[in-house]
């Protein structure tokens, strides 16, 4: 009788079929490295390895890219701003401004990003002077307006960030609900050291020659992670016990004439800007006399009303 290769014949006669097994491999070793099968393995086990971690790197790259994003925001925001005179841009994030506020300034959280929202806080340094004057001469909503920078500030920001979701604050509002302590946000911004003595914001570079005008919250963009925080620059004032005592001194001259019986005198303004300038007499960064004597002269409104005049009649900020 023929037995089928895969069956195997019992005692009693009975069959019981049995498996073929297939051969095992026959690797053959070489000496000199590795049996290939082995290779072949590790080589499927790398190439998944490898699969797996650029997987995980696009991905990464993806989620940074989206944390990143306010990068981008701020740099465009920068670019046209600095065209209107605006050169101060500054990125935060609302939650490090909110941990500092008073409560009446505090910003409610208003989008998808909550307290993590994208805030970028706009202001100047004497380059705004030659932009707004030449908007004045120009533009007639901004030279007839009743509050000619305020415009010209509401105009350039909105235009500026048009098509995004957004807030803006500005820095001349006081009513509750839209108050901001723009110079406690300069502060943690990391872009001027708030003096608490004189109440002015010092910059590393253009002392305290330099103005903070609106707020623009992104509600729908992240802000900059906790660890891009920026330290506050150091108070120059702590380092200056003469330059300390100079403005100490010019700030309580300042304050007795605005606290004089009577009222402020009409050149009582000159008294504020001579705490300014006792910081650095002559700095650099130093407003043009028209711009000191426009931003300044709030409560007599003839130098303003001279000033207005000269625009009107083509004055230009170099003459």
């Amino acid at each position: 009788m023929h037995q089928l290769p895969h069956i195997r014949a019992l005692p009693d006669g009975e069959f019981i079929s049995v498996r073929m097994k297939k051969p095992e491999p026959v690797v053959k070793v070489d000496e000199t490295g590795p049996p290939k099968a082995a290779v072949a393995g590790a080589v499927g086990v790398a190439v998944a390895v490898a699969w797996r971690l650029f997987i995980s790197r696009m991905r990464n790259a993806g989620g940074a890219g989206r944390n990143n994003a306010w990068k981008t925001v701020t740099a465009d925001a920068k670019e046209k701003l600095a065209a209107a005179g605006f050169d101060i841009v500054a990125p935060l994030k609302l939650r490090w401004y909110n941990e500092i506020a008073p409560d009446s300034a505090k910003i409610a959280p208003g989008g998808a990003m909550g307290e993590d929202a994208l805030v970028i806080l706009v202001g100047n340094s004497a380059a705004l002077w030659p932009s707004f004057c030449d908007a004045h001469n120009a533009r007639p909503e901004i030279g007839d307006a009743e509050n000619p920078v305020d415009t010209y500030v509401d105009i350039e920001v909105n235009r500026v960030f048009r098509g995004k979701v957004r807030r803006v604050f500005y820095a001349h509002e006081t009513k509750p609900g839209r108050l901001v302590a723009v110079q406690r946000m300069a502060h943690v911004a990391g872009v001027a050291h708030l003096d608490e003595r004189s109440h002015l914001s010092i910059h590393p570079t253009l002392g305290p020659w330099l103005a903070f005008r609106a707020v623009v919250v992104l509600d729908d963009a992240r802000g900059p992670g906790d660890g891009q925080k920026p330290r506050p620059p150091p108070n120059p004032l702590a380092f200056d016990p003469s330059a300390r005592a100079r403005v100490d001194e010019a700030f309580d001259d300042a304050l007795d004439g605005y606290e004089a019986p009577g009222g402020p005198s009409e050149g009582q303004w000159r008294l504020w800007v001579a705490v300014r300038d006792a910081v650095e007499p002559g700095h650099p960064a130093r407003y043009p006399e028209d711009q000191v004597a426009y931003h300044y002269n709030c409560l007599d409104g003839r130098e303003r009303a001279r000033i207005r005049s000269r625009l009107r009649g083509g004055f230009k900020p170099s003459d």
